[in-house]
């Protein structure tokens, strides 16, 4: 799934018959020795959410989705991650994909993806799908039989078999020949059990760094669910022209951008910074989270080898402690501003363009900085918001509602904008 120097694929096992991927890393990293702990959840953010059905329900709405390739193999010293953990991966995060899930996962691996991981991701509203391939079962005929014959081995040995939501295929060549004609009539076949022709709610993705030209996605594209485009360490400067060779064919809420957690020891890393600075809330993530392309709107982001999300306390850190999901959690704010609704509550942020740590939701009332504090917020620390709309604020410099103040009725990304700058001088609200 992963271009060469990121995670070259080492291994191709075998499970009932069909290819499945699984990798190594080209050198041993210090990841994820214990269990991650999500921080800065959905219903942690927002206030009415305290039960997994709104989480659930959140799910369902039409919202820009996190993504995230977990690397579901081996053990953090070999270059994986513990399958365990990724039962805690952010409450907010739309769909997991197990990445190197397969025949090589221990027995005890495949029994916690079975009865800890999956069924901990669904209580809260997670889909869960499996990265594999297109390759033909071994001894089946090259046509339209062994085509539905393979599409049913892989629902039947790892779909089905696990509870998984969906299949994800890794496509980073041009196939033409035979090889297009039997990749094509798997993943058509497929699309019988999953994708939108299936008439289920279980997915069928194209994972893959090729634009919209190549050729099995021309063939196959009416059956595709999301197109997760990695667009590893290239920032969004190309992101319309390469959205604009998709579009022809799907939707732009199809098309699901994707960066990479840092493929070396350390964070970040010194080659690709696709997340420089989290606490700054700055690099290719935050910007791929802010951009939209022309046409509309994009389907989300995702991020590959999400198990490596921030494992630090401080920058450049290099120490082995367990992800705490905050450039995800970051990521899903921007995305979607929990109050940028017509509910939920207003929501101030540490940083510009509602980056940064943010406050749980704050509901109508009238708010000193004491008050604000129970909600997160910081004295002299606020420098965006999201507002409900139809919803006002009214800002003060001081702690009780008096000093210069400001009145809100839409969100602003960017107190510095206003006159005066209202940039860490907030200190108590009235929100009506």
């Amino acid at each position: 799934m992963r271009k060469a120097y990121f995670l070259p694929l080492s291994n191709m096992l075998l499970l009932g018959g069909v290819l499945l991927l699984t990798a190594q890393s080209c050198k041993k990293d210090a990841v994820n020795n214990g269990k991650p702990q999500s921080i800065g959840n959905f219903k942690s953010n927002l206030a009415a959410a305290n039960t997994d059905s709104i989480l659930i329900a959140y799910k369902k709405t039409n919202h820009e989705i996190s993504a995230g390739f977990y690397r579901s193999y081996g053990s953090p010293t070999g270059g994986g991650a513990d399958i365990s953990g990724m039962a805690a991966l952010p409450d907010s995060l739309d769909v997991a994909i197990a990445f190197g899930f397969g025949s090589g996962s221990s027995a005890n691996e495949q029994t916690q993806m079975k009865n800890l991981v999956i069924p901990a991701l669904h209580a809260k509203g997670t889909k869960v799908i499996v990265t594999g391939n297109l390759d033909i079962a071994s001894g089946v005929p090259h046509n339209t039989a062994g085509y539905q014959t393979t599409a049913k081995t892989i629902m039947d040995s790892i779909v089905n078999k696990y509870g998984f939501d969906g299949f994800d295929i890794d496509v980073e060549s041009n196939p033409t020949g035979t090889t297009l004609t039997d990749m094509t009539g798997v993943y058509t076949a497929l699309s019988a059990y999953l994708g939108p022709k299936s008439g289920t709610t279980k997915l069928l993705t194209f994972d893959t760094n090729q634009g919209g030209s190549n050729s099995l996605f021309r063939n196959v594209y009416t059956m595709v669910s999301y197109v997760w485009f990695q667009a590893y360490g290239q920032g969004t400067s190309n992101l319309q022209s390469t959205i604009n060779t998709f579009t022809p064919y799907i939707s732009s809420t199809q098309f699901v951008p994707g960066f990479s957690f840092y493929e070396e020891n350390g964070y970040p890393s010194n080659y690709w910074d696709d997340v420089t600075y989290p606490e700054n809330g700055t690099g290719n993530a935050y910007n791929m989270a802010r951009w939209e392309p022309s046409s509309g709107k994009k389907g989300g982001v995702f991020g590959y080898a999400i198990d490596r999300d921030a494992p630090l306390t401080s920058m450049h850190d290099n120490t082995n402690r367990p992800a705490n999901y905050k450039v995800t959690n970051d990521l899903i704010k921007i995305m979607n501003p929990v109050g940028g609704g017509t509910g939920g509550g207003v929501v101030f942020y540490q940083n510009v363009s509602d980056a940064g740590t943010a406050t749980t939701a704050i509901p109508k009332g009238s708010y000193t900085l004491t008050q604000l504090q129970s909600y997160g917020f910081v004295k002299n620390w606020a420098s965006s918001v999201t507002i409900p709309i139809g919803w006002k604020v009214i800002m003060y410099t001081s702690s009780s509602f008096t000093g210069t103040s400001w009145t809100l009725t839409a969100s602003n990304s960017n107190f510095t904008l206003l006159s005066p700058s209202a940039n860490d001088k907030v200190n108590s609200v009235k929100i009506q």
